[in-house]
């Protein structure tokens, strides 16, 4: 725990941990609110390219293969921000970080309005994802920091519903809009939101507390200062020792050996097969729909009602987790969510039914996601906890490339639509079989299982 000395002569005290108990100043409440203004904006900006694909395989001759491509591209690039443009973050802090990926995701919006051919406009969808990757991971630690401990669970539950409903509102904007001007208006549209959010978090973004602590940047004592007092707590003196950082190879020890390394493979399994599911029913549900009922609105009006169902989810999962354990929501949360995926096959040739289930399939996935995020932090200790979680992060992100991209094939081969939906019910079954494993396994040990549901935004 870092310590720091008050100015005014009192004793030491942990300043960090006085912020977090108090009551959060409108200096933290401007900076949360920050972070979720712009997780709108990544939801938004990247479930664009699904509300144009019925509207552009049409004018371009997209076949499904290469439209799974395009509908995958903007996974690839967040998949690459995490992995290559988040770890900067330590390096660079969490504020420039995201003013870099606010500036990538402007670039990337913008060239998409004027994309001319299937290429091009698959390399500035990439580019978007990059810097939406790079960025999610750095807002959700300012929302973490900035929050206080009583209102952490409730502002982190709202931020992960955050995404979700960017995604709805780009349905919801998409839907008129897109039939009276073209597919490049909703690219237009996000490129502006995000070009307006780059400025306001240039200008009132803070700097994370932690970062400035332990990096110690230039000016990091007076910049400290600035915002302890801007908080309206006392500077301080001098910055504190800090403690001896634990090496990297010891989290990489604790994930990857037994009986850990049991549970870190159940974890990853699991998560990778909800994701693949998840992705899939999010970048071609509207897609199918808008061919099984010849119409592009009922398309995008699913899609929209899907991450409406996400947004509810999320906080149906945190309000229940208050109760019951984690696990076992999320084992009940993924054998529904196959049950969903198979009915929804079923019925989905009859509109109205269809679109009605579309919301629990958004529920139970998206809820789905919470809960693997409210159980694995309790596999592993402290020393391990952001390594073991941040490698199912990216593993999943991996995974969300591929299932477009395997569903274009699939029906590009003649599969039909249901098929393909009783198809991705398997590894959701799969997933709850993991979730069980991985609860027996902690049994076994005598580990306490993890209760507390604290959802992060991952997708």
């Amino acid at each position: 725990m870092i310590c720091l000395t008050p100015s005014d002569g009192e004793t030491d005290m942990d300043v960090l941990s006085e912020i977090r108990r108090s009551r959060m100043s409108r200096f933290q409440v401007i900076a949360v609110s920050i972070a979720l203004a712009l997780i709108l904006i990544d939801g938004f900006d990247v479930a664009v390219m699904a509300y144009a694909a019925p509207v552009l395989s049409r004018e371009w001759g997209i076949d499904p293969v290469t439209l799974g491509f395009l509908l995958s591209a903007s996974l690839f690039g967040m998949a690459a921000g995490s992995i290559f443009l988040t770890p900067l973050a330590d390096r660079i802090g969490r504020r420039k970080l995201t003013i870099i990926s606010l500036v990538i995701i402007s670039i990337g919006m913008v060239l998409s309005v004027f994309a001319t051919g299937t290429t091009q406009l698959m390399v500035f969808r990439v580019l978007t994802g990059l810097g939406v990757g790079g960025m999610m991971a750095n807002l959700n630690v300012l929302v973490a920091e900035y929050a206080s401990d009583k209102r952490r669970g409730s502002i982190i539950g709202i931020y992960t519903a955050g995404y979700p409903i960017g995604a709805t509102v780009g349905g919801l904007v998409a839907a008129p809009l897109i039939p009276q001007y073209g597919w490049q208006v909703i690219f237009g549209i996000g490129a502006a939101l995000t070009v307006i959010m780059l400025a306001v978090s240039w200008k009132f973004l803070p700097e994370s507390l932690d970062y400035l602590i332990t990096r110690r940047p230039a000016r990091a004592l007076e910049r400290v200062n600035g915002i302890l007092t801007r908080i309206g707590k006392a500077p301080v003196e001098a910055l504190p020792s800090l403690a001896t950082a634990v090496k990297e190879q010891s989290a990489i020890q604790e994930v990857l050996t037994r009986p850990v390394r049991f549970r870190t493979q159940m974890l990853w399994i699991g998560y990778a097969c909800l994701v693949a599911a998840y992705y899939f029913a999010n970048t071609w549900t509207p897609k199918i729909m808008a061919t099984a009922s010849s119409s592009d609105s009922a398309g995008v009006t699913t899609g929209v009602i899907a991450n409406a169902g996400g947004i509810i989810g999320c906080f149906i999962f945190s309000a229940l987790a208050v109760k019951y354990r984690s696990q076992i929501l999320l084992v009940a949360t993924l054998v529904g969510a196959a049950a969903a995926y198979v009915v929804f096959g079923l019925v989905f040739h009859q509109i109205g039914v269809a679109m009605v289930l579309a919301l629990f399939l958004g529920i139970l996935t998206t809820a789905g996601i919470a809960g693997f995020y409210a159980t694995s932090p309790g596999v592993y200790t402290a020393r391990a906890r952001a390594t073991g979680v941040g490698w199912m992060i990216g593993l999943g992100r991996l995974v969300s490339i591929v299932a477009p991209i395997l569903v274009g094939y699939l029906i590009s081969g003649g599969w039909q639509p249901e098929n393909v939906f009783f198809l991705f019910a398997v590894p959701l079954a799969a997933a709850a079989l993991c979730i069980v494993a991985l609860g027996y396994s902690l049994k076994r040990s005598g580990a306490p299982l993890a209760t507390e549901a604290v959802p992060a935004a991952a997708h």
